[in-house]
């Protein structure tokens, strides 16, 4: 194996390309000797366990838990937001309807990811999105109460920002979906919908969190009009302050908002 230039680094790890032994190339995540030996396992042990078309395939890994290989990815979200900008509706509805996918599916196995955010999102050439960075994830146990404050602050959902140190683990797939929905309002927007679910500090939570949706979207609006009716409701309904009441990804999956398929040809130009 040949390990080239670094293309990304995180706070436990930094990302390599890579050419294998069998000549494909691919990336590799090397961790930081201050990431604990218990964080690797648990990421790597939860990628070889997960397969699935829109989560990032891992290829090898060592059995020191030091280092893994997954397929090479293009760009994440992020940098194609600082790239073309706002994106089209028909873009953003087929991007949503991957991921949409993708948690569904990690989901179901009784994972959260637990930091949805633009940067763990990637894409290939082809191109397709796929989910990155496992490294807070989670097996869910129901009965079991896991760390609150975990993810980051402008995606984190209200209940992750309440002063009591855990979390039934029940709740923490509707903070995911919160992660989404804010994802996929920067998509839209630009910017994100707030700065931080506390409504001490934040008008703008503030207005969500009194559900003032005309008031939100007016202000909004001023900066770019986006009249999509249905991506407005889908979001009011992710970004929900009770998790009770906010949606599941089925739900999401089965809003009027993704009844159209969406394209990705914008981002082929």
């Amino acid at each position: 194996m040949q390990i080239q230039n670094k293309i990304g680094e995180g706070l436990f790890g930094q990302i390599h390309k890579c050419l294998t032994d069998d000549g494909n190339t691919c990336a590799i995540k090397i961790y930081k000797e201050r990431c604990p030996r218990k964080l690797r396992e648990k990421e790597i042990k939860i990628l070889q366990s997960i397969s699935h078309t829109n989560i990032q395939k891992i290829v090898k890994s060592d059995q020191e838990y030091k280092w893994f290989i997954t397929e090479l990815m293009n760009q994440d979200l992020y940098q194609m937001i600082i790239k073309h900008g706002c994106l089209q509706q028909s873009t953003i509805k087929q991007i949503l309807l991957q991921l949409s996918n993708g948690l569904s599916y990690l989901h179901q196995l009784g994972y959260v990811h637990r930091d949805i955010k633009l940067e763990n999102v990637m894409m290939t050439k082809e191109p397709v999105i796929k989910f990155i960075d496992f490294g807070l994830s989670v097996y869910i146990d129901y009965n079991k109460q896991y760390p609150r404050h975990c993810g980051t602050s402008t995606y984190m959902a209200p209940e992750l920002n309440l002063d009591d140190k855990l979390i039934m683990g029940e709740i923490l797939k509707k903070s995911d979906i919160f992660a989404l929905g804010v994802l996929i309002f920067i998509l839209c927007y630009g910017c994100p919908p707030f700065t931080i679910a506390k409504s001490t500090e934040c008008k703008f939570w503030q207005t969500i969190e009194q559900r003032k949706w005309q008031s939100f979207w007016n202000y909004f609006d001023k900066k770019i009009i986006r009249s999509d009716d249905h991506f407005k409701n889908l979001i009011q309904n992710m970004l929900e302050p009770d998790h009770k009441s906010r949606f599941t990804i089925q739900q999401v999956k089965e809003h009027q908002y993704l009844n159209e398929v969406g394209n990705l040809n914008e981002l082929l130009l």
